[in-house]
């Protein structure tokens, strides 16, 4: 009786496990496909300039630091600002993802990291592209991803030599 006992509880064990593995891959499955659709969004609102469309995408007091002097807001009307800074210049914006990946973090919170080229009117008002390293967060609240935090950041020029295509 004893030796049915535990295989039955080891089996159960098992089973659990099992379930746990599977549940925990389509989470970040799950995770993978919402961060995209949030960024893809992002990329064809940002690029078209629809300043409403960008910022249907944050949550109300998102916080958002770019890699431009000046460009840290917390909130929609700050951020507001920035978004109409990019669409103003003459040459359009357009972004271009390298690389991306996603994790959850919690029920209701995913983080997504990558890289992306941005590109974007430099100071001379020509198009300048730019490596960007992206780290946001995404909240779902009334049904929707949106960006909680939105960090992107450009690093320091490669060594000479050093492959700079890499990925983190």
């Amino acid at each position: 009786m004893t030796y049915i006992t535990t295989a039955r509880c080891v089996a159960i064990t098992f089973v659990a496990l099992a379930l746990n593995a599977m549940l925990s891959s389509a989470a970040y499955a799950d995770a993978v496909a919402d961060a995209k659709a949030v960024n893809d969004a992002f990329s064809k609102a940002f690029e078209a300039c629809d300043v409403p469309a960008v910022l249907a995408l944050y949550e109300d007091n998102a916080v958002v630091i770019w890699p431009g002097q000046g460009e840290f807001a917390i909130g929609k009307p700050a951020f507001e600002k920035i978004v109409q800074g990019y669409c103003s210049a003459p040459a359009k914006p357009s972004i271009k993802v390298i690389s991306s990946d996603a994790r959850p973090v919690g029920r209701d919170y995913i983080i997504h990291f990558g890289q992306l080229d941005a590109t974007v009117a430099g100071p001379d008002g020509k198009p300048s592209t730019l490596r960007l390293r992206t780290t946001e967060l995404f909240h779902k609240s009334h049904g929707k991803w949106r960006f909680a935090v939105d960090h992107a950041s450009a690093g320091l020029p490669p060594p000479p030599g050093a492959d700079a295509g890499k990925t983190p």
